[in-house]
């Protein structure tokens, strides 16, 4: 891999939501890592648009810390 196509994989930036939930996901995944129910429905949500990232955080942080 050459330093420019380094720097092109290190700084790819979604185009759309959707894409980078599923970046994330797989990126979770990779890990050996799943989402639980409620963190699947949440990303879902920010696919769709329905959400932004700093909803999705409000959401989560007032979820978990339950």
């Amino acid at each position: 891999m050459t330093a420019s196509q380094f720097e092109q994989d290190v700084l790819w930036e979604p185009e759309t939501p959707r894409e980078a939930v599923a970046g994330a996901i797989a990126s979770l995944r990779v890990d050996g890592l799943e989402l639980d129910e409620f963190g699947a429905a949440l990303m879902q949500r920010i696919a769709d648009e329905e959400i932004d990232e700093d909803e999705a955080i409000a959401l989560a942080l007032q979820h978990y810390r339950k």
